[in-house]
C-alpha cells in the first residue's frame, strides 16, 4: 500500500473516531436537553396550576379556558385531594397513575406530581412521543450524514496527502533520473512557503549543488593532478634517456642522477601532498595539542630554507590550546610558513603568530612580499594553482589548497588578505570542537 493511501486511511480513521465521538456526545446532549425541557414544562404546569387554581372558591366564567391556554404544550392536569381522591381533571389523561409526588414514567407518558400547601396534589403529565420523535430524527440524521462525511473526509484526505507528498515524488523521480543518466546538474522545483516539504526541496537542491561542486572539483583536481604528475615523469624519462644515448663521463652521470633525484623528490612531495589532501576528506581524529608548540616545530623544520633565503622569522606566540590532529595542523602551519619564506623577499621578515580569540584558535603568517591581487586570492586556493612571477620557485601549487582542506576538516577556514606589513596575511581560524 502506498504512503498516500496509508496517510489517507490514517487521517480517515482519526476523523471517523472523532466524528463518532462527537456525534455520540451531540446525541446524548440533545436527548438530555429534550428530556430536561419536557420535565421543566411539567414543573411549569404544576406551578401555574398551584398559583391559578383554588378549589374552594367559585371560578369566573372563562377562567378555566384561559388557564388551559397558558399550559405548555399538550399537558394534562389532575388534581387530587389530601385524601387521594380525584377532584379535577384538565384534559384526557392517557394513563391513570397513582397520585404520588416527583417524576415517573408510565409507558410513553412523563408524569410529575407535587404536593401543595393545603395537602392536595397536582399531577401534570405529557406524552414523550414528540420528544422521542425529535430524538429519532436526530439519530437518523446523524446516521445518514456520518457516512457522507467519512467519504468526503476520505476524498479530502487523499487530495491533501497527494498534494503534500508531491514534492517527495519530484525528489524521488529526479533522484532516479540522476542515478540513471548521471546528469547531476538538474534541480527540483522548490515548494513555496516554509513548511517541511519546502525545507525538503531546498535541502535536496542544496545537496545536489554541493554534490555538483564536489564532483566538478574532483574532476578538475584529477585532470590537474594528472598534468602535474606527467611533467616530472616526463623530465625523469627525458633525463634518463638523454644520459643513456651515448657514453658519458662519471661527472656527467652524477649530474644527471642528481637532477633525477631532485625531480623524484619533487614528485614524492606532490604525491605526499595528494595523499594528505585525500585524507582530509575523512573525519579528523582529535587530541589535545598546543598550536604555539606546533608552530615552533614547523619553524624548526624550515630553518634551512629560512637561512637560505636569509629570512628572519618574528615569533609572536601565545599559549593556544586546541583539540585537533597534530600532524595535519603542523603540516598546515609549515605550508603557510614555507610559502611566506619562499615567496617573500630575500632578507625579509616573516611573522608567525598564535593566539586565542574567544572560541577560535588562530594561526597567522604574514610576510613583506608583494602580496597577491585580490582577484587572484580565490584561484590560489584551488589545487595546482600558483601566483604570477613564481615560475622559478620549486613547488606544485598544493600548499594553500592543502591548508584550506585541513582547516575545513577541523570545521574552520583559511582567510587570505593584505597584511599590515604590506605583504600577504594568511589567517587560519579553527573553532573549538563541541563533543556534543
Amino acid at each position: 500500500m502506498s504512503l498516500r493511501w496509508r496517510l489517507t486511511l490514517y487521517y480517515t480513521g482519526i476523523s471517523a473516531g472523532l466524528l463518532l465521538l462527537g456525534s455520540l456526545v451531540l446525541f446524548l446532549v440533545l436527548r438530555t436537553t429534550l428530556r430536561q425541557t419536557l420535565d421543566d414544562s411539567l414543573r411549569e404546569a404544576v406551578a401555574l396550576a398551584a398559583s391559578e387554581l383554588d378549589h374552594d372558591k367559585p371560578r369566573a366564567a372563562g377562567t378555566i379556558e384561559l388557564f388551559l391556554t397558558r399550559l405548555p404544550g399538550a399537558t394534562v392536569l389532575l388534581v387530587y385531594s389530601a385524601q387521594g381522591a380525584l377532584i379535577e381533571s384538565y384534559g384526557v389523561p392517557p394513563v391513570r397513575p397513582a397520585p404520588a409526588p416527583g417524576f415517573s414514567t408510565v409507558g410513553n407518558t412523563r408524569i410529575y406530581g407535587e404536593i401543595l400547601a393545603d395537602g392536595s396534589l397536582v399531577q401534570a403529565m405529557r406524552s414523550e412521543l414528540e420528544t422521542s420523535r425529535s430524538i429519532g430524527r436526530a439519530q437518523r440524521l446523524l446516521l445518514l450524514t456520518l457516512p457522507l462525511l467519512l467519504l468526503l473526509g476520505l476524498g479530502a484526505g487523499y487530495v491533501l496527502a497527494d498534494r503534500a507528498l508531491r514534492p517527495v515524488d519530484q525528489v524521488t523521480r529526479l533522484a532516479a533520473q540522476i542515478a540513471a543518466s548521471g546528469r547531476y546538474g538538474r534541480r527540483v522545483p522548490e515548494s513555496p512557503g516554509k513548511d517541511e516539504m519546502a525545507r525538503l526541496t531546498r535541502t535536496f537542491n542544496a545537496m545536489l549543488a554541493r554534490l555538483e561542486r564536489t564532483i566538478e572539483r574532483e574532476k578538475a583536481f584529477a585532470l590537474a593532478a594528472a598534468h602535474e604528475l606527467r611533467t616530472p615523469l616526463s623530465l625523469l624519462k627525458g633525463r634518463a634517456s638523454l644520459s643513456l644515448e651515448r657514453p658519458r663521463s662519471p661527472e656527467q652521470y652524477r649530474e644527471a642522477l642528481a637532477e633525477i633525484a631532485r625531480t623524484a623528490e619533487d614528485l614524492a612531495q606532490v604525491i605526499e601532498a595528494l595523499l594528505l589532501l585525500a585524507h582530509t576528506q575523512s573525519p579528523v581524529e582529535r587530541q589535545q595539542v598546543e598550536l604555539d608548540l606546533l608552530a615552533l616545530e614547523a619553524l624548526e623544520s624550515l630553518e634551512g630554507l629560512a637561512k637560505e633565503r636569509q629570512v628572519r622569522v618574528v615569533l609572536q606566540l601565545e599559549p593556544t590550546p586546541y583539540r585537533g590532529h597534530s600532524l595535519t595542523l603542523r603540516t598546515a602551519i609549515a605550508n603557510l610558513l614555507s610559502n611566506a619564506i619562499k615567496y617573500g623577499p630575500v632578507g625579509g621578515r616573516v611573522w608567525l603568530r598564535t593566539r586565542r580569540e574567544g572560541r577560535l584558535a588562530v594561526v597567522e603568517v604574514a610576510d613583506e612580499g608583494p602580496g597577491i591581487p585580490p582577484e587572484q586570492l580565490e584561484r590560489l586556493l584551488q589545487p595546482f594553482q600558483r601566483g604570477a612571477g613564481t615560475q622559478g620557485v620549486r613547488g606544485a601549487g598544493l600548499g594553500l589548497s592543502l591548508v584550506m582542506a585541513i582547516a575545513e576538516q577541523h570545521g574552520g577556514r583559511l582567510r587570505l588578505e593584505r597584511a599590515p606589513e604590506g605583504g600577504l596575511l594568511a589567517r587560519l581560524e579553527l573553532p573549538d570542537f563541541d563533543a556534543s
